[in-house]
């Protein structure tokens, strides 16, 4: 117990000192803790917290001295799906090769007095760094941005030229408004991906064709996670239009099997008009009949029926959802969609 004192009072004045934000750090109610994993509760503390406006939980190893990197990544993926929120590891200590390691693989870790690393939430902060630090936020694509892009690289242009139509148009025929497409076109310029053509009536031209477009953004990490939450649901409400999405959509572009649970994907303003109504059946973080993956962009809007299977969401939105996986079978699947629809 006088480990979890001084880790956790540590880990107070090292947040106050480095961000300057007080947090209050709160051990895991039992009644939660005992639906969890037995695995889950015999290899880790659970604590949970606020920072910069994020919900967290903090998990501590009970074993930190024979720290396994890679099975410790896999359960964090885990723990994430499990509470759907932003999972951080506390470490009272790392050695060299397996902060590596932590920060290659992008894991949420604090080691108090030493790094602050939550790519989650693009702070990274070393040994030495102060609250006067900057803490740089790496630009992205915005939704509407992303799905442009994503417009492009998937050949929807073959139809309709998305390069030789004024924004307005483009609003119109993307479901957004004026000004959304106005912001997208500023953060697509910002990132040096387009450039604006036309006088009277404004244009975009791509600066990258299809696989240059892909990989310029793959390897600055410009793409934006599509998922904006996942919550589990008993039934579907009747009437709404969905998309299968995740490892239920993954068969219908690869040769994977479909998996035991449903995954079906809406957009957010369809969830916030649902959850408004309450018509999310016994809505909860961590099982039911159906995944609900709140996306975003409205995963319908590339799911152009002349090219893609009808009501499964568009096969380059569905790679970037999983791209993080350590599933080799769904790793396999995935390179099968990059051969098809990016390099093909």
């Amino acid at each position: 117990m006088c480990i979890f004192k001084f880790t956790m009072v540590n880990l107070q004045e090292y947040i106050k000192e480095v961000l300057g934000e007080t947090i209050v750090v709160s051990r895991l109610p039992e009644h939660k803790v005992s639906k969890l994993p037995m695995y889950v509760t015999q290899l880790y503390k659970i604590y949970t917290t606020r920072l910069l406006g994020t919900e967290l939980v903090l998990v501590q190893l009970v074993d930190e001295e024979n720290i396994s990197i890679a099975q410790t990544v896999k359960q964090l993926s885990n723990l994430k799906k499990l509470f759907n929120k932003t999972v951080v590891l506390i470490l009272n200590r790392v050695v060299s090769y397996n902060r590596s390691r932590l920060t290659k693989k992008k894991v949420n870790f604090i080691v108090p007095g030493k790094q602050l690393f939550l790519p989650e939430m693009l702070v990274d902060l070393k040994d030495g760094d102060t609250k006067e630090s900057p803490v740089k936020e790496k630009q992205k694509l915005i939704p509407s941005a992303q799905v442009i892009v994503l417009y492009q690289i998937l050949g929807l242009s073959d139809f309709w030229d998305i390069e030789q139509k004024p924004f307005k148009e483009i609003a119109l025929m993307l479901d957004y408004s004026p000004m959304a497409i106005s912001k997208a076109v500023d953060n697509l310029q910002a990132l040096g991906l387009i450039t604006i053509a036309g006088e009277k009536e404004k244009y975009i031209q791509f600066n990258y064709e299809k696989v240059k477009l892909w990989e310029k953004i793959e390897g600055n990490d410009f793409w934006n996670y599509p998922v904006f939450k996942r919550v589990y649901i008993d039934e579907l409400p009747a009437g709404i239009k969905t998309w299968d999405c995740n490892t239920s959509a993954l068969p219908e572009y690869s040769d994977m099997n479909p998996s035991r649970q449903s995954y079906v994907a809406i957009g957010r303003t369809e969830y916030n008009r649902l959850n408004k109504q309450n018509l999310l059946s016994n809505a909860n973080p961590t099982e039911g009949n159906y995944c609900l993956e709140v996306w975003k962009y409205n995963p319908g809007l590339l799911t152009d029926t002349a090219v893609f299977p009808e009501l499964v969401v568009d096969p380059l939105s569905l790679h970037l959802t999983l791209k993080n996986t350590t599933d080799e079978r769904i790793e396999m699947a995935l390179e099968q969609i990059k051969e098809k629809y990016i390099y093909g």
